[in-house]
């Protein structure tokens, strides 16, 4: 009789054991193939976060056009922030690389890298130091482009010379930017070896603040971050569309894409089927309860749920049912 319960419990064990191994096998959080094996639905994702995701702010992501390079931003303290770009490749495997500083990043200030849309560049901001006639202490858009296997040196493109920032190219070569010390949106058009460069109207240009433009590769929509009256939160993402040669007034893309936390750095992949961008929402909550020991919110903040930035994902099929109501609208 002794025997049954010890039977029992083994039983029970075993039990617990084979069921643990069956959910690990379900489920393969290992991101796997081109896009990390993604497949985009309508509401946001955490993107790769077993190979992304930490205690420091990640943001500004971008996949080349096949899908097997990612680079984004990586933010540090040195008692001033520091950006960082940082990069993972497909393996022939396919698998990924773990994350490592870009060969061209390091050094300086960098942040918002962008490949124009048939990935022989990558655009990015620097305050590195640049020209004599250029600030050290300001943004400027830079860019490299591909050499063989490799890449060419920087190269700087001086526009505005008053902190330019995340830069977002059209099929055309048509750059939009922001310049953080007026807060609004421009765009530079090619011109033989120069670019004339245009401030956006007062459609897009609102009394608040815009920034991180992304432009569709034909320029029939413009996705960017904003902090007008009706957002969710700190600060929300818009879109615009370009219909007839005129820009709509920017409407809030609303939940679930925004959130009562920071929203920003909206990227669509070139095939136009991912839509990436980064927030600082929480999955779950900090336990702040009276009594409640530290130790458990500072385990919490050492995780990548810890209300820092992080990059999501989700599928582009609202950006045509928005470009529709528009169409419908006429």
């Amino acid at each position: 009789m002794s025997s049954q319960p010890g039977s029992c419990i083994v039983f029970v064990l075993l039990l617990a054991v084979f069921s643990c191994t069956s959910k690990t096998e379900d489920v393969d959080v290992t991101p796997k193939g081109p896009f990390f094996g993604v497949i985009p639905k309508d509401y946001p994702q955490l993107l790769a976060p077993e190979l992304l995701a930490s205690p420091l702010e990640e943001f500004n992501g971008t996949f080349n056009p096949e899908g097997t390079e990612f680079y984004y931003t990586t933010v540090v303290q040195e008692n001033f922030s520091k950006g960082l770009i940082s990069f993972t490749k497909l393996r022939e495997d396919q698998s990924w690389t773990a994350p490592a500083v870009a060969h061209f990043s390091g050094e300086a200030d960098d942040y918002d890298p962008l490949f124009n849309p048939d990935g022989s560049r990558l655009y990015f901001s620097s305050r590195r130091p640049a020209k004599d006639t250029l600030s050290p202490y300001k943004s400027n858009i830079w860019f490299i482009e591909r050499e063989g296997e490799g890449w060419s040196a920087p190269v700087v493109l001086p526009f505005t010379k008053n902190d330019d920032y995340y830069s977002s190219l059209t099929r055309d070569g048509i750059i939009y930017f922001n310049v953080w010390s007026t807060g609004n949106l421009f765009k530079a058009i090619p011109d033989g070896k120069h670019f004339e460069v245009k401030e956006l109207d007062s459609t897009i240009n609102r009394p608040y603040d815009q920034g991180d433009p992304f432009v569709s590769p034909d320029e029939d929509y413009l996705i960017f971050r904003g902090y007008g009256n009706d957002a969710l939160g700190r600060g929300d993402l818009y879109i615009s569309f370009n219909i007839d040669g005129n820009w709509t007034l920017p409407e809030n893309l609303g939940e679930p894409i925004n959130s009562r936390a920071h929203e920003m750095c909206p990227y669509v992949s070139s095939d136009g089927s991912i839509f990436i961008f980064a927030s600082g929402r929480l999955t779950k909550a900090y336990n702040t309860s009276p009594l409640t020991e530290l130790s458990g919110i500072q385990e919490k903040f050492r995780t990548g749920d810890n209300g820092e930035l992080n990059l999501y994902y989700m599928s582009t099929d609202f950006i045509e049912r928005l470009r529709q109501k528009h169409l419908d609208a006429k």
